[in-house]
């Protein structure tokens, strides 16, 4: 080492690669206006968030694309501290058909805007959205491939046509860009199979429906799953949602660490997504591929962050502990380190 360098004790603690939360978005009221907001403000927003926990690269599935980039652009001038940002913008959604849990959440001017540029009847206006966003600096499309209304008190599942879903996802490929997609049932998933959708957002909140038969399927076309077990542990049929999760892993799918933290904001609990993947029968060692080389290598930046080599990135988390021992190390977060900071 060169002579006089900062050196830190770690004895008793465990350094892997920083993580990557695959599944973030930026949505709460305190982001907005994020090119004009006090850069300590920010810094200590994004370590309320993210960093705290180990997160040095975040995949924003959901949210106002200008704003997302402008902090994004803050971050990467070193001005704000946080994670490298990939971002999908705007969502995709069915006409008519932006979830009850969105209107219900966000301020009606923000539906607005929602409706207006987000929505989708037709495949031209999926390519045109797709290119969009694309031309404006986003990384990702993400779909919503059904929509859980909720007209007069009564759940209603409104899917996105499939030729939509196939125009989206071929503009989106025709510029190597993934796609993303929020299932919520098994209707979802054989749209994602059939328009040739890149990562399931969400695992599937059908279980029953679920077989060996879905996964091998799912695995042939090469999908990648978030599980977001936490957003499911209340859930009657979670044990099911289990059950998917196993299914996939035992026969080798590719699995990505995500929470729909921003979407949930009690950001401590989150901390559950460890142990629940545990309770899927995940092992230490893939656990760990979850969060550093499986989405690295998805996303698209294996030759610079994932893993502790020479000539990566300095993207690290020491942990308090050993997580191959007890799978609560993952997040008793130490130091998190991005870019060597």
């Amino acid at each position: 080492m060169p002579s006089g360098i900062q050196t830190i004790d770690c004895k008793g603690q465990t350094l892997v690669a920083g993580y990557w939360n695959s599944h973030v978005h930026f949505m709460e009221a305190k982001w907005n206006g994020a090119g004009q907001l006090p850069a300590q403000q920010l810094t200590a927003q994004m370590q309320d968030m993210l960093t705290r926990y180990g997160f040095t690269s975040v995949v924003d599935v959901g949210s106002l694309l200008q704003n997302t980039l402008a902090l994004r652009r803050r971050v990467v001038v070193g001005e704000v501290k946080g994670p490298r940002i990939l971002t999908a913008g705007m969502i995709i959604y069915p006409k008519d058909g932006i979830p009850y849990y969105v209107t219900e959440s966000l301020p009606p001017d923000v539906v607005a805007v929602v409706r207006k540029m987000g929505e989708a009847a037709t495949p031209a206006d999926a390519v045109r959205i797709v290119d969009e966003q694309l031309g404006q600096g986003s990384d990702i499309v993400k779909l919503m491939a059904v929509s859980i209304m909720r007209p007069n008190g009564h759940l209603e599942f409104k899917p996105m046509p499939l030729p939509v879903v196939q125009a989206a996802t071929a503009e989106a490929h025709s510029k190597g860009k993934l796609v993303f997609a929020h299932p919520t049932n098994m209707e979802g998933i054989e749209l994602v199979l059939a328009g040739h959708v890149d990562v399931l957002a969400h695992a599937s909140e059908e279980p029953s429906k679920w077989d060996s038969t879905v996964a091998r399927r799912l695995k042939a076309a090469n999908v990648t799953l978030i599980p977001t077990l936490t957003l499911f542990d209340k859930d009657q049929d979670f044990d099911g949602i289990l059950k998917e999760i196993k299914s996939y892993s035992d026969i080798g799918g590719q699995i990505m660490f995500g929470t729909d933290i921003g979407f949930l904001t009690d950001y401590p609990s989150l901390t559950k997504e460890f142990d629940h993947l545990a309770q899927a029968g995940l092992t230490f060692s893939q656990i760990l591929a979850t969060l550093t080389t499986v989405p690295a290598a998805r996303l698209g930046f294996g030759d610079s962050t994932g893993a502790i080599k020479k000539g990566l990135d300095a993207d690290f988390v020491l942990l308090d502990g050993d997580p191959a021992k007890d799978n609560s190390a993952f997040y008793h977060v130490a130091m998190t380190i991005r870019q060597g900071v």
